[in-house]
């Protein structure tokens, strides 16, 4: 466990940990000062550390293509060119295109275990205040799908959780569940027993279309807005419908209307 002294003004945050360690976060980078001691220089953009050095300058042609800097101060009992090595090659490991703006070098065998623990505190910092020691994969871009002509003369059907239906996607916001479709009967909770929000959607879903439904079967056509709609009426939603509607020869509705 660290205990931390921490200051946060608009442009600065200041962090003491132990006795003797310090970081400094600067974020308008027109108003970092000038080194009085060897330090730990880090270039950061985005999240991601761009450049680590070691010494008592910054490299101002670095520093136009950073959006935040960070400086650290070094214990007596380390070397910070090894120490500054230790968090370049830990970075590298973990996808990082981190660069070192110092004469690269071996760290000693029997001064490495301090080197690495000390790496591995700083990373623990830097992970709180909201930077990446590691590539963070991005998420995929959500699908968009796109009504056409073609797909407005398909029927779809539905087969998932003892829901069965059959729908048309007539217009681009109009998706016509047609009349006889089975309803899912019993309602999915929470772990704790709780009725959870896809199934009070559901439920007031149902309790809107009422005279419309006899016996968890649908007496008449309804019209919805969405793939989206349909699932949350018919099975409580909880899986991805565009996987779910298919034709008579299997292909998804997915595969009929995804932008590609």
């Amino acid at each position: 466990m660290m205990k931390l002294i921490v200051e946060i003004d608009h442009d600065t945050t200041s962090i003491q940990f132990d006795e003797e360690g310090t970081m400094m976060i600067y974020r308008n980078l027109k108003k970092v000062p000038a080194l009085t001691k060897d330090q730990l220089v880090l270039y950061f953009k985005g999240r991601e550390a761009q450049s680590v050095d070691y010494g008592q300058t910054i490299d101002k042609k670095i520093l136009k293509e950073a959006d935040s800097l960070v400086t650290i101060s070094v214990p007596w009992d380390i070397e910070g060119r090894e120490l500054a090595q230790q968090m370049l090659e830990v970075w590298q490991k973990n996808a990082l295109k981190t660069t070192g703006l110092f004469e690269e070098q071996k760290i000693a065998v029997n001064r490495y275990p301090i080197v690495a623990r000390h790496q591995e505190r700083l990373f623990e910092l830097l992970t709180t205040f909201g930077f990446e020691n590691k590539k963070v994969k991005a998420k995929p871009a959500k699908a968009q799908h796109r009504w056409n002509k073609q797909v407005s003369e398909i029927p779809f059907y539905i087969d998932y959780n003892n829901a069965k239906g059959e729908v048309i996607w007539q217009k681009r916001n109009e998706m016509r569940l047609l009349a006889g479709a089975k309803l899912t009967q019993e309602m999915p909770l929470n772990k704790d027993g709780s009725v959870g929000f896809s199934a009070r959607l559901t439920e007031k879903l149902r309790a809107d279309y009422a005279d419309k439904i006899s016996n968890y079967t649908t007496t008449e056509d309804i019209i919805f807005k969405s793939v989206n709609e349909v699932g949350i009426f018919l099975y409580y939603a909880g899986t991805n419908g565009w996987l779910v509607f298919k034709d008579k020869d299997g292909k998804t509705i997915d595969e009929y209307t995804v932008v590609k």
